[in-house]
Order: structure tokens, then sequence, then C-alpha cells
């Protein structure tokens, strides 16, 4: 038989590879076909995720203080740019950092991506160009700047929550973003998405109990009392103390890349601000009364190789009061050895010291409360004074809480109400009781112990006018590395006010101040100011209606200007009264005599003259109207409507004093400043 040719071969390879091809080809049609229409799929669409609108944050009146806004972000391949003047104009228009311009354009390079996000207009013109592509993203604009940037956080570049509550409610808020294919032509540009696709879910509203207005107003006291003092920062944080609501949280570093919010990661040792709580368990207890005394031996006590000294002049013999208000360390040591270590440690965590508060704010520190058995022979006296302990100041306003509402210590909440895109309310706060801490008649006289404080004590600066203002200072050396700093102090002060029906608790904190560092003189007065400008301000949670029934009468001047007018004016009415009872006797003397036989006689009665005094009309206080913006005749005339009168003087810088929201008696002359 004829072997085939080299032709036949050739030709027979060629008919099974044919066969082979379309064996191949039908297997794929019949069996895979899935396979391959998925592939063609994935070539002719792009996924590409459609971002949500994460949630608006809002302050306790429904004001915004971060919402979302849709951005663009391009990205630039070079080789692909037809058009490279245009591009460049464009870019240039959208404000694009030039250097990233000049890579744009540089063909060596395959891909760039331009930093930042645009809004969609802005770039509008460049991403209509041949080889720029753009992404949606989500950005976030906050209403407001500084400190209450502590609080809500900050969201990253990429999307992801960074701090605050972003951070803390970040699976709330960032709601559900959806997924969307793009189909893409041939050379891979994007055609019109299809119409099936999903639209994302946007996150919840959260509500804070943050009031915007007094935020800002303790944000400018804190960062104005920072910056005059030389202090390495601070911090303020007010409560009310019936709901346990935090309507402010400023915090204020030196360094301005702080971002933190100290006000619930940096504990510190509190000082004599602890000293109220123990006097306040004391009483509890029953192991000592406000009266009660004892001898703080002229300031000095030496325990255990240690001497305790007082930093002001007082008497030796002090009573329980007198001894807060004073702010005596003997004092308080030797009325504190009445309890026993374990009572001491029990005062410490039932006022909520060593455990978190569970605010809904991340990074929160629970502070330090060792347990007695780490204790040396020192402590027993130390956290009594407030040292060997350390407590946010969220913990302190929290347990000043307890004083200021009756007994009862609550848990702090800085959210009001979460909200569902479609308004359905998921979470609405509700006070909420920890425990008691003490009775309400207990709470009741450590009121008034801290009252005297600020009335004649160590905290006279926190003062009102018109309203009582109670509280304590505390002045601490500060610690570092297990050693105490000489010269450098942690100065505060814990305020209520106004101090019979409490509205406020308000924590003012100053770390390491340079010009003064005594907690009752300098966090005292940041204090005032804080009150005052919250008293003249139209919204700063406050109940007025309430606080008119607080109002007092104007307290003495005890200045010693004051004292020298107050004793001129009493020696002048007793110099008149003298004056009228010795003309009187001279003008008996000169009379007829009387007739003193029983049967003849008849009662006289003998009027003696003295100083007609007018009985002052009861005039109830009212507010100084605000009236700021307001032309200069509207201003008098509104100043005169509300009963006062009014004095011009020519300080522009001081537009009214007192200050608008201050409660005065009608007819009191306010001033009014004017411009040169």
């Amino acid at each position: 038989m004829k072997a085939p040719g080299r032709l036949t071969i050739v030709h027979g390879v060629l008919v099974v590879f044919a066969l082979a091809l379309i064996a191949k080809a039908g297997y794929e049609q019949l069996f895979r076909s899935d396979y391959w229409s998925k592939i063609g799929q994935r070539q002719h669409y792009v996924s590409s995720g459609l971002p949500a609108p994460r949630g608006q944050i809002l302050d306790a009146a429904g004001r915004p203080l971060v919402e979302s806004r849709e951005m663009v972000r391009i990205s630039v391949a070079p080789r692909q740019v037809r058009n490279r003047a245009a591009l460049a104009r464009d870019l240039k228009l959208a404000s694009v950092d030039p250097r990233f311009v000049s890579m744009s354009l540089d063909t060596m390079r395959k891909w760039v991506d331009v930093p930042g996000a645009f809004l969609p207009n802005a770039v509008a013109p460049a991403i209509a160009l041949r080889g720029v592509y753009s992404k949606p993203v989500m950005d976030r604009v906050y209403a407001t700047s500084g400190g209450i940037r502590r609080i809500v956080g900050r969201v990253g570049p990429d999307g992801k929550a960074l701090d605050g509550i972003e951070l803390a409610l970040d699976s709330l808020l960032r709601g559900d973003t959806a997924t969307v294919r793009v189909a893409r032509d041939k050379s891979g540009r994007p055609l019109a998405a299809p119409d099936d696709a999903d639209d994302p879910t946007p996150g919840s509203t959260v509500v804070l109990t943050i009031n915007r207005e007094l935020q800002e107003i303790c944000d400018r006291a804190l960062a104005v009392a920072v910056d005059s003092l030389h202090a390495d920062g601070g911090d303020i944080v007010v409560m009310n103390p019936n709901t346990g609501d935090i309507l402010a949280m400023a915090s204020n570093r030196a360094d301005p890349s702080a971002v933190a919010n100290t006000a619930v990661t940096e504990p510190y040792e509190p000082g004599s601000t602890m000293k109220p709580f123990v006097a306040a368990r004391l009483l509890q207890l029953g192991r000592a009364t406000p009266d009660q005394t004892v001898d703080t031996y002229g300031g000095h006590l030496t325990i255990n190789g240690r001497t305790i000294t007082d930093a002001d002049e007082h008497p030796s013999i002090l009573s329980l009061t007198d001894v807060i208000k004073h702010s005596s360390n003997v004092g308080i040591v030797r009325f504190a050895d009445r309890m026993s270590v374990r009572e001491k440690f029990e005062m410490l965590r039932d006022m909520g010291f060593g455990t978190q508060t569970t605010v809904a704010l991340p990074a929160e520190s629970p502070g330090v409360v060792r347990d007695p058995s780490g204790w040396t022979p020192q402590s027993a006296a130390s956290v009594v004074m407030g040292y060997e302990v350390s407590v946010t100041p969220l913990q302190m306003v929290t347990a000043y809480s307890a004083i200021a509402n009756g007994g009862e210590l609550l848990v702090p909440h800085i959210v009001k109400e979460i909200r569902a895109a479609d308004g359905t309310v998921r979470y609405a706060a509700q006070r909420q009781v920890v425990r008691r801490v003490m009775t309400p008649e207990v709470a009741t006289e450590v009121r008034t112990m801290l009252r005297d404080v600020v009335a004649g004590g160590t905290s006279t600066k926190a003062d009102l006018a018109t309203l009582d203002v109670a509280g304590k200072s505390g002045t601490a050396l500060r610690n570092a590395h297990g050693r105490y700093i000489a010269g450098s102090y942690t100065a505060s002060f814990v305020g209520l006010f106004p101090d019979d029906k409490p509205q406020f608790v308000i924590l003012v904190k100053l770390d390491n101040p340079q010009m003064g560092f005594y907690g009752g003189i300098v966090a005292g007065g940041v204090t005032n100011v804080v009150l005052r400008a919250a008293l003249a301000a139209r919204d700063a949670a406050l109940n007025r209606g309430e606080l008119a029934s607080s109002v007092h009468a104007p307290r003495p001047d005890t200045t010693p200007a004051g004292k020298a007018a107050e004793r001129a004016r009493l020696a002048s009415e007793r110099r008149i009264d003298s004056a009228d009872v010795a003309d009187s006797l001279r003008e008996l003397a000169h009379a007829p005599p009387v007739d003193s036989d029983p049967r003849t006689s008849e009662s006289y009665v003998v009027t003696l003259p003295s100083k007609t005094r007018a009985i002052p009309p009861v005039v109830s206080p009212r507010a100084v109207p605000d009236v700021a913006g307001l032309p200069l005749r509207s201003a008098v005339r509104a100043l005169h409507a509300a009963g006062f009168r009014v004095q011009l003087v020519q300080d522009a810088a001081l537009p009214l004093v007192p200050v608008a929201g201050t409660m005065l008696e009608a007819g009191r002359v306010v001033k009014l400043g004017i411009a040169h």
C-alpha cells in the first residue's frame, strides 16, 4: 500500500483541527453558555459603589452641626487625554494644585489620582474630557469650628470615621451604599447606568444634647483663658443635673494639632473639689454635723511622717462647714478619720469614680481609683484631699450633679435622639438613675456649704451680683510619671447655678496656668464669665422663669472701700438720732412741772422726735433686655421700656453693662457703650 503523501497528511491534520474546534465550540455553547455570558457582562459592565449620604448631626434645638455634601474625586489617564490645553484650563479653574495639573499632562505617567474632593459643577467640564475619570464621594460639612469638632469628630478622605460621635455611632450614621452597574463601550468609556439601579439608604440623623450657643460661649471663654493665663490647656463641661444632659463640652490644648476630647479621655487629680463628697458621706453616715468642730492645729498636721498644711489662714477651730468654706486640708483629714479605709474607697466608687460613664464618645477613660489593698499609710489622707485618685471632667460634673439634684447619680448622655432616614425614632434618651448616693436633706446641707464657699470663702470670683452660685475650687499639684511637679498645678472649679434650684453644673479646669494658679481665682473667674454670657444669651438652655425665683437682694459691697462707706453711713445715722434725742431731753427739762398727785394726775405720752424713713417699695427684678444690633435710639427706648435708666458711655468695647439677661431691679442704671 502506497504511503500517504505529505500534502495528504497536512490536509488530514487540518481536518482534525477543524473538527476539534467545532467540538470545542459546541461544548462551550451547549454546556458553558452561562459562564461565557458572565464573562461578557463583566467586560461590558463595571460595578460602581454609589455612596450613601451620611446622617446629619444636630444640636438640641435641631440646628445642623454636621451634614453631608456630595463631592467628586477625579483621576486622569494622561496617555488617553487628547485636548491637553482644555484639561489644563479646567483643572486650574477647579483650583487643582499646579503640581498635579502638570502630572496630569505628563504622558510618561499612566495614571494620576488628583487629591481632594471637588464640587460636581466645579469639575464637570474636566470630567467631560477624554481620559478623565470621576468617582462620587460624600464629604462632611461642619456648621461650626473649634471645640465642637472634638465632640462630633472627623471623617477621613476615604469616608471612614476617625473619632468623636462620628466614630461612636458610625454604623448608624454611614447608611447603606448602593452598588450600581455602569455599561462601557468598546473603548472602556462609561455609558448610562441601567434603570434598575437601587438608591443608597441615607444614614440616621443624630440629635445631640449640646446647646450650640452655650457651647460657643464655653469655647470662647476657654480659649481666652488658656491664652491669657498661658496654660497648657483646659476643659469646660456643663451638665443639666436634673436630666443628665451634657449641654456643653469644650476642650482646648496649646498644641493646635491636638484633636482629642480631653474632657473624657484625660483624667486628672481633682484636689479640693473632692472634699464636699467626704462631707456628704460623713453627714450620710451620721458621723458629723455641719456645726461640729475639729482643731486644725493652726493649719499644720503631721501624719505618718508627712506634714499636711493649709494654704489659707483661718481660725484653728473649724466646723465642718468652715472646713469646706476655707478648704482646710487638715480639717477634712481630721473629719475623715471618722471613716474607715473601706468606707473611703466605697465613697469614691459610689460617686462614679474609677468607672466609665458609658457616654457615647470613644476612648473614655475610667480614671484611677486603687483598691485599698494597694494603699500606702498616707493614702487614706491623700484621697480625701483629692490626691492619689484621678477623675475625668465628665465624671466630676456627674458626681456634683448628684449634690445638685437631691442625691441621685445619673447616667450622663450626649445623644438626645436618633432618627432613621424615614423619620422613625430609633432611640430617645431617658433619665436614668445609677444609684442614690445621699438623701435630699444631706444634698441640701452640702449645697449650703458650697454656697458659703462662693459667698465668702475661697471662690468669691465665681459669684454673681443677683443670683447665688454654689461651688468648690481645687488647686492640685500635677503628677507626671509618678512624681509631683513643683510649681505646676491643675486649677479647677465646679459650680452649681443657681444654688437653690441648680440648672447648670459647670466645671472649669485649667492645666498648668502660669498667670495665677488658685482654682477659686482663675477657674472661678472663668465660671463667672460663662454664667454671665449664658444669662445674656438668647438661648443657652436656661429656664428664666425659674431663675426669677432665685434672685436675691444685692449683697453688700465687701471691698475695703465698700465697707468704709457702710461704716460712714451708719455713723451718720447714729449722729442724727443722738442729736434728736438730745434736743428732746432739753425740751422736757424746760417744760412746766407735771402734777404727780395720783388723785389728779393723768397719763402723758411724750413723743420723741426721730428721723422718718420711707419704706422702700417692693420692686421685682427683671432681666436686662438684649439690644445688640439695634440702632442707638431703639436700644435706649427698649431699655427705658424695661424700666431701667440709661447712661451712655464712650466705649464701644463694652456695649452693655451689666450684660443682657442680668436680673436687676427697675430704676437701676444700665450703661450703654457707644463708639467715639
